[in-house]
């Protein structure tokens, strides 16, 4: 199984591209994809530095050279829809993903990085009210292709990350997904993005960071991705060498139960309008 959604100490995550890449070899794993967090300004923590982006870039096709007998090495990015697009043809393949609802230089940035920091931006720019946030996420992900031209969508609905631990805890969910005005908002943007040559991902990230009960996108996602047959691909969102592959087991089951389109290269993307017609 191959994994394109993996996030190395040149963003958030905790090992070397070349720890990654051993440990793909290790576990037998034909392709190992690396997808940065493009820059962000507003996000410092998480995301390539301007400077670190030129190194990413050269690391990881040195290693591609070094490997290229044991393991195709893919050089990609996780394009945030606030990220400048220049360059984006450096990379063999862009997964497009919205973190934010804003991209200027305000306080309030990423809806998934802190529970605090959503809702501030909330209360700030929403009046309070989440799901009406939530329609603003998901009017934005349904831009993404147009923006970044990407080959896959990201955590689709990424908006959820805080539902299944705050539904554990209060009874609630921390965004109701079920309100008529987020059933919409999502059902639009699939609509948009079904008519895209983009594949969507079965990101089993949340879930392996603790997070989450369930990986992305939700069963109602998915049954329109099934219905309509868009393809998938499963992804980890690996922030460590150990996730390189976790919850796999368990997105095959969804796969399965949902009769789900599933691809093991985004570059099936190019068989896309076929699939659809």
């Amino acid at each position: 199984m191959n994994n394109f959604h993996t996030h190395t100490v040149f963003c958030d995550g905790k090992n070397t591209p070349e720890e990654y890449v051993l440990a793909a070899i290790d576990i037998g794993m034909p392709i190992l994809g690396f997808s940065a967090h493009s820059h962000l300004p507003t996000e410092p923590e998480w995301s390539l530095s301007v400077e670190g982006e030129e190194e990413y870039r050269k690391t990881i096709l040195e290693l591609r050279e070094k490997y290229k007998n044991q393991i195709d090495i893919r050089l990609g990015i996780e394009q945030d829809f606030w990220s400048s697009t220049e360059g984006l043809s450096d990379y063999d393949f862009v997964i497009g993903s919205v973190h934010s609802l804003n991209g200027d230089d305000t306080t309030w940035s990423s809806v998934d990085y802190k529970k605090e920091n959503f809702l501030y931006g909330v209360e700030h720019y929403f009046g309070g009210d989440r799901e009406a946030a939530a329609v603003r996420y998901f009017e934005l992900v349904s831009q993404v292709y147009d923006k970044t031209k990407c080959d896959i969508i990201g955590h689709f609905d990424l908006i959820t990350i805080f539902n299944d631990m705050t539904l554990e805890e209060t009874g609630e969910m921390f965004v109701n997904t079920d309100d008529p005005r987020v059933v919409e908002a999502e059902r639009k943007a699939l609509e948009k993005l079904a008519a895209a040559p983009v594949i969507f991902e079965i990101n089993t990230g949340g879930v392996n960071r603790g997070r989450m009960k369930h990986p992305y996108p939700s069963d109602r996602v998915m049954a329109f991705l099934s219905e309509h047959k868009i393809p998938v691909i499963l992804s980890s969102d690996a922030h460590e060498t150990r996730h390189l592959t976790a919850g796999f087991d368990e997105a095959m089951k969804l796969v399965e139960k949902f009769d789900l389109n599933l691809v093991y290269d985004y570059k099936t993307v190019e068989n896309r309008q076929e699939v659809s017609e």
